[in-house]
């Protein structure tokens, strides 16, 4: 039996949950915080026979919610027979170990741990991330870091490379495509305005939407087009404050959050180009959704961003904060039709290669065959 555990019941955990589920013979138990990122994930866990328990300290920090975590991932394992715990980030991988050390058995699991995100890069985060990685290499069998970049950055802060295997996020590509036919939104294209292009993220500093709002300005001073900026935040009324400082109102769209699956639906129907404009990632699921709508992308290169979009081939990598790159990246989508075209179709391969689920769950079912070696 492998246990999952995380914090806020998330929509890409549920479909790994599924999907491996689907691909093992061994029963799954998914721990995680008592919210759910979309309502309903919760149902289909239980409608695929995975049992679904949660904590309310699990997505806390202090140590008397590390300690509560650590007690109710240990009466789990007193309950359930478990051979492998796949933790999601550092703090539910020391819960997760306390609790094993906790049992005074010489059967006890193995544990592996997705890594999603690190510390940002100023030096005042680097002990964090020291810390980040002492808890790792001790209290993980395998260390999953979602890119190669993630893992590079890891290893510099001493993370034991022998224990070390790269995992990408991956789509369910069954889900999103019945999702792109059949699904419906209140988000439509503007009627003989074309392209549409979309940047879809949480309306935070690190996301960069105010370089995606300068580079549309630009596009907008010689082709037509509407401007998606998909999602919610703080920094919604910064952002509608710089469209009007710009002039570009008419052109500019915001939708407001849109949630999984639902997004995929805009990402294939209303969508022409798509663009991520941040600052930081690691390996974001919306670039490989982008790709599974077979639509090409103009991303900044940061993070594991360049092992998932291939510069001229599935989109254009640009640097961060320059909105003149990005303009001229859009603009070369919009000007070459035909080659956008098969940069989204060499975008959708590449998913269907090395991000779909199946690959990925493939991937695991081996990395937990070695951590109960």
């Amino acid at each position: 039996m492998m246990a999952s555990s995380s914090g806020t019941l998330s929509y890409h955990l549920t479909r790994l949950s599924l999907a491996l589920k689907r691909r093992q013979r061994q029963n799954l138990i998914v721990l995680s915080g008592p919210r759910e990122q979309t309502d309903g994930l919760s149902t289909e866990l239980k409608n695929a026979g995975i049992e679904h328990f949660t904590s309310k300290n699990i997505d806390l920090k202090g140590i008397y919610d590390i300690y509560r975590s650590k007690e109710h991932i240990k009466n789990l394992l007193k309950k359930k027979d478990v051979d492998v715990i796949h933790a999601q980030g550092a703090i539910h991988t020391l819960e997760a170990y306390l609790a094993v050390k906790s049992l005074r058995s010489d059967e006890t699991p193995s544990i592996v741990t997705s890594v999603h995100s690190i510390p940002n890069g100023e030096l005042l985060q680097r002990p964090k991330r020291i810390v980040m990685t002492t808890v790792l290499n001790v209290c993980s069998h395998m260390i999953l870091p979602v890119s190669y970049n993630t893992k590079e950055l890891l290893i510099r802060h001493r993370l034991n490379p022998q224990k070390t295997v790269v995992v990408h996020n991956a789509v369910d590509l069954d889900v999103f495509d019945n999702v792109a036919r059949q699904g419906q939104i209140g988000v439509h294209r503007r009627k003989g305005i074309e392209p549409a292009i979309v940047c879809a993220a949480n309306l935070i500093y690190v996301k960069g939407q105010e370089y995606y709002l300068l580079a549309a300005a630009e596009v907008l001073k010689t082709h037509p087009g509407t401007f998606y900026v998909v999602g919610s935040g703080p920094r919604r009324k910064q952002l509608e404050e710089l469209v009007h400082r710009l002039g570009i109102e008419k052109d500019v769209v915001f939708t407001g959050r849109i949630q999984w699956p639902e997004i995929y639906y805009l990402l294939s129907d209303v969508a022409d180009i798509c663009v991520s404009a941040a600052l930081k990632e690691e390996f974001p699921f919306y670039i490989l959704e982008c790709m599974a709508a077979r639509k090409p992308i103009v991303a900044t290169n940061v993070g594991g961003v360049s092992e998932a979009v291939k510069d001229g081939v599935s989109g254009y990598l640009v640097p961060p904060k320059d909105p003149t790159s990005l303009a001229k990246a859009i603009l070369k989508l919009i000007d070459r039709p035909d080659d956008a075209r098969q940069m989204g179709k060499k975008g959708r391969k590449l998913v269907e290669q090395r991000f779909s689920m199946e690959v990925i769950a493939n991937k695991l079912n081996d990395i937990y065959e070695s951590a109960l070696q």
